[in-house]
This record gives structure tokens, C-alpha cells and sequence, in this order.
């Protein structure tokens, strides 16, 4: 039956022409037995040509089976052509899941390190089986991730900025109100032309006296400069702010970041 679906057009086709050559020797022998008989030669010829359509006409569906078969074969082609590019696919997207699971893993394995550094006050006990147990994902996750290479972090520091205030202390301060200053005294005298100073005019002690004594000039009467008052400055006491040191702002780190994963520590 396989044989006869694959190569069916041939077998119709040589069915169909046994089916000639045995009519065509059928009318032959018709002819020789009956040559007179025209009627029966008519009938034959039109029982040849009826054949002969019949044989056409099975040609053709055959013809169109075997095409509709051949778009059938095709379509199926197609089909499994189709469900090789989804599988494909598919198995593009579980590589992709595959290659996130490793890198999640090796990122995971990456910050239990830091961690394990950061705790060393506790035992080595403690630290010596995080140690091995770092070590077997860290082989596992290498195994697992060989295409891919695994990340390291890049920290920088994160800071801020504190502003300190200044410091100092209060004590008493003099504030001067006015300065200290000198005032003179004068008093009138009786001034020689020749520049001696006398109390009166008169009297032993006298301008006149001294005239008498042989001094030619006259006098005046004027204020003379006789002595000093001082007067100490003025002021008071007040509470003044001294400064011991100037305010100032501090850059403090609180932490660190990677710049490649955001990782923080």
C-alpha cells in the first residue's frame, strides 16, 4: 500500500494503458470476425472513446491527489520547521534564566565574603567553616557560570559633611568710656618785657621793685601756665566672648558603594 501511495501516478497511468491495449486488441479482433457488421464498429469505437475519457478523467484526479498530497507533506515541513525555531527559543531563554541564576549567585557569594571579613571578632571555629562553605559555592557557582566572569566590586567611599560649631568662653573686659587726659592751669601774672613773672606790680616782690632795680621794659598782665591736673581714663567692665577655635565642617565616611553593581558595605 506505501508502494502504490509514493508511486501511484505511475501505477494509474500504466493501468490505464494495459486497459488500451486490451481494448485495442479486443476491437482488432472484433474487426476480423465481423467486418460487415458497421453498426457493431460504431458502437465499438464509441465504447473506445468512452474509455478513453474515463482514462483522462482518472489521470486528472489522480493528478490533483498527488498534488494535494505533495501541499500536505509540504505543510507538515513547515510545521516541524516552525516547532524547531520554538524549541530553539525556548532553549535561548533557559540559557539566559541560566546565566541570571549564576550571576545572582556569584553576587550572593560575593557579599558573604565581605561579610566574613567584617566579622572578626567571632571564633575561628565559625570563620573556618563560612570559609569552606564560601569556597564550595564559590566552586559551584564557577562551574555553573564558566562563559561568564565573575564581577568585582569597585568601592567608593560615601561621606557627608558635619558642621562643627566654634568654641570659646566668656571673661570681663574693660571698656574705656574716655580716654585719660591732662589739664592745665594757668593764673594771671604780671609779665616783664624782659619775661620774668611777678604776683603784683607792687611790693617788694613787685614789677615796680624790679624796675627800680634797672630793668627798663614794661609789663603786661597775662594768663600764665601754673601747673597740671590729670584725669584717669573712664570706663566699665563687661562680659566679652573670647574664641578658642574657629567653627569648622568635617567630612565624615559612612560607608562604601560599589560603582559597578550598587552593592553597599
Amino acid at each position: 500500500m506505501k508502494w502504490f501511495k509514493e508511486h501511484k501516478k505511475v501505477a494509474t497511468i500504466g493501468l490505464a494503458g494495459i486497459f488500451l491495449l486490451v481494448l485495442i486488441l479486443i476491437g482488432c479482433g472484433v474487426a476480423f470476425s465481423d467486418s460487415g457488421n458497421g453498426s457493431d464498429q460504431k458502437e465499438q469505437e464509441a465504447s473506445v472513446t468512452d474509455t478513453k475519457k474515463d482514462t483522462v478523467t482518472e489521470e486528472k484526479s489522480s493528478d490533483t491527489e498527488v498534488k494535494k498530497e505533495d501541499a500536505a507533506k509540504e505543510e507538515v515541513s513547515e510545521q516541524k520547521k516552525e516547532t524547531k525555531e520554538e524549541a530553539k527559543k525556548e532553549e535561548k531563554t533557559e540559557k539566559k534564566d541560566d546565566t541570571k541564576k549564576t550571576s545572582t549567585a556569584s553576587a550572593k557569594a560575593t557579599t558573604k565574603k565581605d561579610e566574613a571579613k567584617t566579622s572578626s571578632n567571632k571564633s575561628s571555629s565559625n570563620s573556618s567553616t563560612k570559609k569552606t562553605e564560601t569556597k564550595s559555592n564559590g566552586s559551584s557557582s564557577s562551574s555553573s557560570s564558566q562563559s561568564k566572569p565573575q564581577h568585582t566590586h569597585t568601592w567608593v567611599a560615601q561621606t557627608k559633611s558635619v558642621y562643627h560649631e566654634a568654641t570659646g568662653h566668656y571673661e570681663n573686659k574693660w571698656v574705656e568710656d574716655s580716654a585719660a587726659w591732662d589739664e592745665d592751669q594757668y593764673t594771671e601774672k604780671v609779665v616783664c618785657g624782659c619775661g620774668a613773672t611777678f604776683d603784683s606790680v607792687e611790693g617788694t616782690y613787685g614789677w615796680e621793685q624790679h624796675s627800680i632795680d634797672g630793668c627798663n621794659y614794661g609789663y603786661s598782665v597775662l594768663p600764665v601756665k601754673t601747673g597740671t591736673i590729670h584725669h584717669e581714663a573712664t570706663g566699665h567692665n563687661e562680659q566679652k566672648w573670647v574664641q578658642d577655635s574657629a567653627a569648622w565642617t568635617e567630612t565624615v565616611t559612612t560607608g562604601y558603594k560599589c560603582s559597578g553593581c550598587g552593592a553597599t558595605k
